[in-house]
């Protein structure tokens, strides 16, 4: 790992742990286009894409890189990044609900079972894929922490999610502002919801029904 990266991953840590977990009214916002500046179109921007590979190549989305992150309940999840934000192969067609949180946010938790009602009223289109942002959990607190809060998704830990939270800083401006969620389709990040008090089910619900 090189010195730039180290550095990003400390000052990142930084932001995380001063700016985090913070109950601020922040209305729900589109991430400007970082190819045009334009804001992102309800629709992905890829007509057609051949199906992904167990081993997703760099041909699914031009520029996209790449990455294998394991979960704290032991699955591998593929993950590209790219320009225009994140894609996950095998989730292609479906809508992902990425919930960024802190073990220590309290405002977090009040965000959870919303997740929970969206994820079960919307299993058809949506699949829910988490990423705890402060310093990594112990195995038997993660076990106990999903448990705690019935997360019955995929949760990334902070050590293996460096490259994603890294990435949405340096494209997307994020300070380690939580909660905070993406709504992502077939690489497209489509809607931002920040803080606990623009997450209600019935505005979750309005971007999911928003996307086509």
């Amino acid at each position: 790992m090189n010195k730039n990266l180290i550095l990003s991953s400390l000052l990142l840590s930084s932001f995380i742990f001063y700016s985090g977990c913070m109950k601020k009214e922040s209305p729900n916002i589109y991430p400007e286009d970082s190819l045009n500046n334009n804001p992102p179109v309800e629709t992905s921007t890829i007509e057609s894409t051949p199906p992904p590979t167990e081993t997703a190549t760099s041909e699914y989305i031009p520029n996209s890189k790449y990455h294998k992150v394991k979960t704290v309940q032991g699955e591998t999840i593929t993950v590209g990044i790219h320009e225009r934000g994140f894609e996950f192969p095998e989730y292609k067609g479906k809508i992902v609900l990425l919930e960024f949180f802190g073990k220590e946010c309290h405002y977090c938790f009040e965000e959870m079972p919303i997740i929970e009602k969206v994820k079960n009223s919307y299993q058809d289109r949506v699949s829910v894929i988490a990423v705890q942002a402060m310093s990594p959990m112990l195995k038997w607190e993660a076990k106990r922490f999903i448990q705690q809060h019935n997360m019955n998704y995929p949760v990334i830990d902070r050590d293996e999610a460096d490259k994603i939270l890294l990435h949405i800083s340096d494209i997307y401006q994020w300070t380690g502002f939580l909660p905070y969620v993406m709504l992502i389709k077939d690489g497209q990040i489509e809607q931002v919801f920040k803080g606990v008090n623009n997450m209600s089910f019935e505005q979750l619900s309005q971007g999911i029904n928003d996307i086509k």
